[in-house]
């Protein structure tokens, strides 16, 4: 495999997007169609790099200076969170309907994020993820100013901090290569400063932010694309520390720090998501609740965490666009989904919570209690999609974007996959392990069960009987044995008012009156938005060229 061909992913889609702004320009928008071709190749690309050889290709075009290379590389890593964020982009390209402005957009930021999985070094993937995040406020604005969007100050911060964070390697350790740190130079201040990067990347905080925020939007086109493109690098950044610290964080404390984090993180949005008022309010929980409990496994530190939090992730991305295509009204989508998202067995959920519950378990001492937490989590979903059911829809989407079959064979897709559970892990999952904690043993089982340090799960000969009769109960009662009605929350999120009035009461603030010509972050926001995407990707690659030249 010749190593140019790890820039297809990349180049690919910003080929597409400069042949649609060329044919747009002159008066012919090319539709979605171009749109989706252009982000199907580079997850085709993605597919024929790796699956051939399964083995790491890299290329390097030279220095950005002061040590840092300009290396691309696709790897194990690369291609499970490619295949995260392009897959459910292409699906939307491909089907929803949007002019050619924001089509190009969506592939600009497509092209920016597999940038960001494909860099070699931290600098680069800061300068890749910020583009990345940049366009996204764009796409956001250009389709509505006024609906719900991330903060462009905050997603910039997390990037920052990581351009930060790899300028510190730099120079304490002289390289900032993912597979060449020191593993002595990720010292516990930089490790602080890395997970902060992430948390802010992909939001990871236990009240309602962006990823639950975006799917009140009047339309989801541009809210789709941006959580598949933004959500799951903060994640990404999590795994990659596993490679720079040789398989491990740089103390335990980390681990269980992360790991409560992602626990408060998944019953938080659980919380919400059982006093919903809507069906598309339950559903905007359902991301931030698979982003905690992911974090929470992938946090635990072993090799069998990491295969439960990338099967969480992969499913996320499944349920991106299956939300995404969704029309809000009840009906069989909407149960599939349902049951789908809150981890009914035999889904893929289903089991990759069960792996991420046995590995708490497993890994001992107080992360144990984690895993009773997730296990109380986990209940408190069950009863908020049993609730869900009977909600009402919600304020409804525009019927052009939305999709019902194509949704509905998603979320069936995720949920009788479960018996496929051991082939995952051992083809998706199993090489990430290898790959970022080369010292752990790995994992084993085939492709039938799953075996860990202290039981075997058969998820073939567990799961496929359940599959079996979830489909013969199904055909006996029917759609017409649910009951839509609507029943009152478990319980009530007691400081849910208080944070939102204290959130409020923080956006609320102003600057001085002789400051704010230089100190108005939502003006610089606005600024950022109505910019012409190609200079801000030139300013944030001057920004990289700044922190990395040397004279």
């Amino acid at each position: 495999m010749p190593s140019v061909a790890v820039l297809g992913p990349i180049v690919l889609p910003l080929v597409a997007a400069a042949v649609i702004a060329l044919f747009g320009f002159a008066g012919l928008d090319l539709g979605r169609v171009a749109s989706g071709l252009g982000a199907f190749s580079s997850l085709v690309a993605l597919v024929a790099v790796w699956l051939p050889i399964r083995s790491s290709v890299e290329l390097t075009l030279g220095q950005l200076g002061f040590g840092s290379a300009f290396d691309m590389r696709i790897d194990a890593v690369t291609f499970a969170f490619g295949l995260m964020i392009a897959a459910p982009a292409a699906v939307l390209l491909a089907l929803q309907p949007r002019v050619w402005p924001q089509a190009v957009v969506s592939l600009l930021a497509l092209a920016a994020s597999m940038a960001a999985v494909e860099s070699g070094g931290v600098v680069l993937t800061a300068i890749a993820g910020g583009a990345a995040a940049t366009l996204a406020v764009v796409l956001l604005d250009t389709e509505d100013p006024r609906a719900p969007r991330p903060s462009w100050a905050m997603l910039l911060a997390g990037w920052l901090a990581l351009s930060w964070f790899g300028v510190l390697l730099q120079v304490r350790g002289g390289t900032a290569v993912f597979s060449a740190v020191p593993v002595a130079t990720v010292t516990g201040p930089l490790f602080v400063l890395l997970a902060a990067s992430a948390i802010l990347v992909s939001c990871l905080f236990p009240w309602r932010t962006w990823p639950a925020d975006l799917w009140a939007r009047p339309s989801l086109r541009a809210a789709g694309v941006t959580i598949a493109t933004l959500y799951p690098l903060g994640f990404y950044l999590l795994i990659r520390a596993y490679e720079m610290g040789n398989g491990r964080y740089p103390h335990e404390l980390f681990n269980v720090a992360l790991a409560a984090i992602g626990l408060l993180c998944a019953f938080a949005a659980a919380a919400r998501a059982q006093a919903a008022p809507t069906r598309r309010r339950f559903l905007g929980e359902v991301i931030p609740g698979f982003g905690g409990v992911a974090l929470t496994a992938i946090s635990l530190g072993t090799p069998l965490g990491l295969a439960a939090g990338l099967v969480l992730l992969a499913t996320a991305s499944a349920m991106i666009a299956c939300l995404a295509l969704l029309p809000d009204q009840a009906g069989i989508g909407s149960l599939v989904t349902i049951a789908a998202a809150v981890g009914l067995p035999p889904g893929l959920a289903f089991g990759g919570r069960v792996v991420g519950i046995v590995a708490s378990f497993e890994a001992g001492d107080f992360i144990g209690l984690i895993g009773l937490g997730a296990a109380v989590t986990w209940a408190t979903w069950m009863v908020a999609g049993s609730r869900a059911i009977g909600l009402p829809g919600g304020r409804g989407h525009p019927l052009v974007e939305t999709f019902p079959k194509i949704s509905l064979a998603i979320a069936l897709l995720t949920l009788v996959a479960g018996p496929a559970l051991a082939l995952f892990q051992a083809g998706f999952a199993n090489p990430v392990a290898a790959e970022v904690m080369p010292g752990s043993a790995s994992l084993s089982g085939g492709f039938a069960s799953i075996v860990t340090v202290s039981s075997s799960l058969p998820v073939v000969t567990l799961l496929v009987p359940l599959l079996i009769f979830g489909a013969i109960a199904y055909a006996v009662a029917g759609v017409s044995a649910i009951k839509a009605q609507a029943h009152p929350p478990l319980f009530k999120v007691p400081a849910a008012a208080s944070i939102e009035s204290m959130r409020a009461a923080f956006r609320s603030l102003r600057v001085p009156e002789q400051y704010r010509s230089i100190l108005n972050i939502k003006e610089l926001e606005l600024a950022a938005s109505g910019a012409n995407p190609v200079l801000w990707l030139g300013a944030l690659v001057a920004i990289g060229f700044a922190v990395t030249w040397k004279p």
